[in-house]
């Protein structure tokens, strides 16, 4: 994470211990972290303002306990708590694999449950990434397909042909093949990581890619590599400028100690500025019944004399804790009951209103209804002689001929529809219509011939409602004469 150059530590802490709650997949509260200030990253950002990067670790509580149970179960004390792949880059420095200002390796770290790739420029990682891609994965495929147990297939990984050897049988030439599968698959790894660096950087060249880790016990593994990469290969050697027994540590066992070796020598130590931290700086988690605790949980109590005033004070307490539990009980077993009981009555009252208001309610909106039902019968009936009078004249108007299917009564108009079996019957109907002194107007919407029924005619015809009384209590006037031709020739134009 960047943060700017010159911040104070104490600032530094509180910045990078809030950042972490961003990045920290577990809470910080139940984590250890450490962080270093990477140096070689000091640079002017376009905002104008410099920073340099921090390099962040956390792991939690519970995990670094395992390890100091482990630790105490061995008879030892543990010490550093560290990143694997920092660890070796710090092996490799010390080594000298890592070379001077500018020089640029990958260091490709095959471990038991995972492979390690990062990008280091002088001995400062710059990219870095893990797959859970390892020795135990390769392990369990060797295992399947030689049907072998796992431990087996294990005591077997130092023998497999990867790369230029001849198979001593076709069982070697099959565990080979799946050998080559799994490297195979993490070299593509490695190149997909190499190429995101580039997309990210620009160009930049490999000088050579180192391998370590317990994965590099086959033999020809950097062979192998070195063919698939397309890159110069090596299989490092954290051990190279030390004098050692070769009866206890063995030419195959070299690469497996990089993690080892940059765990146990001091920063100062190295030729080169690496990251160094320590996950375990604050030793054991504080535990109050853990005999091998490395932290005082509980002070030393120092024997206090009581003053005088300390019996008569505890005197007064005790009398004091009596009357409070006195009180108690009266509350409790006198006064409460009757509260209680007083509170439920008032419940109970407050329930049987509610009841009642509920019922009221229900009653009021029931009488609503009925007074709406009511106004709609009276509308009704007060209307039925009023549409009446149209039915009647709808009627004794329909002439032969004529089928009503839907008849509409409105106000101030009239609407019919239904099916005639010729025009000339629906024009008709028109002009019986119009001459009715209830009907002021009376005009055909439509009249065709529809194609499923060619032989009938469907038609719709609208009227315009006149305030009429009934026909005993008035004359006819004279009927306005319509144009039957016109009605005729509008007719054959909807058809």
């Amino acid at each position: 994470m960047p943060v700017p150059v010159g911040m104070p530590p104490e600032e530094l802490a509180d910045v990078v211990t809030q950042e972490a709650t961003n990045h920290v997949p577990f809470p910080i509260a139940e984590a250890n972290l450490d962080w270093f200030q990477m140096n070689a990253t000091e640079r002017t950002d376009p905002d104008g303002v410099r920073r340099v990067d921090v390099i962040l670790a956390a792991i939690q509580h519970s995990i670094v306990e395992s390890y100091w149970r482990m630790a105490d179960a061995a008879g030892v004390k543990l010490g550093k708590v560290e990143v694997s792949s920092l660890s070796v880059i710090r092996g490799l420095a010390l080594a000298g694999y890592l070379g001077s200002s500018g020089h640029i390796s990958m260091v490709v770290n095959i471990r038991q449950d995972a492979t390690d790739i990062n990008i280091v420029r002088s001995a400062m990682p710059l990219f870095g990434r893990s797959i859970i891609l390892g020795v135990e994965a390769l392990t369990e495929a060797v295992a399947r397909s030689l049907d072998i147990s796992f431990d087996q297939a294990m005591e077997l990984l130092p023998e497999i042909p990867v790369f230029n050897i001849t198979p001593t049988d076709t069982r070697m030439g099959q565990a080979g093949q799946v050998a080559r599968a799994v490297f195979s698959d993490i070299g593509d790894e490695v190149l997909r990581s190499l190429d995101f660096y580039r997309s990210q950087v620009g160009d930049v060249k490999i000088d050579h890619i180192l391998l370590s880790g317990p994965g590099c016990m086959l033999p020809n593994m950097h062979e192998f590599f070195a063919s698939k990469l397309r890159a110069k290969t090596v299989l490092a050697d954290p051990l190279r400028d030390m004098i050692v027994d070769e009866r206890q540590i063995t030419e195959r066992m070299r690469p497996i100690l990089a993690a080892l070796i940059g765990s146990s020598i001091e920063s100062t130590w190295n030729p080169s500025i690496t990251v160094d931290m320590d996950l375990n700086k604050e030793g054991r988690i504080p535990l109050g019944l853990d005999q091998n605790r490395t932290q005082n949980i509980f002070e030393e109590v120092e024997t206090v004399k009581a003053p005088r005033w300390f019996k008569p004070g505890l005197v007064a307490a005790i009398f004091s804790t009596v009357v409070v539990f006195g009180s108690y009980l009266y509350l409790t077993l006198l006064d409460l009951p009757l509260t209680q009981t007083a509170i439920e009555k008032s419940t109970s009252a407050i329930a049987t209103s509610k009841t009642d208001l509920t019922r009221l309610k229900k009653e009021k909106e029931e009488n609503a209804v009925l007074l709406k039902r009511k106004a709609l019968l009276d509308r009704l009936v007060g209307g039925i002689k009023h549409y009446s009078n149209y039915m009647d004249v709808v009627r004794e108007n329909t002439p032969r001929g004529i089928q009503l299917t839907e008849l509409n009564i409105g106000d101030e108009e009239l609407k019919v529809d239904g099916a005639a079996v010729d025009f000339s019957a629906v024009g008709n109907l028109s002009v019986s219509l119009g001459t009715s002194p209830a009907i002021s107007e009376s005009n055909i919407e439509y009249a065709s011939r529809p194609e499923k029924q060619p032989g009938i005619v469907a038609f719709s015809l609208k009227a315009k409602l006149t305030k009429t009384k009934p026909a005993s209590e008035q004359s006819k006037p004279p009927a306005t004469p319509i144009n039957t031709a016109l009605i005729n020739s509008e007719v054959t134009r909807n058809e």
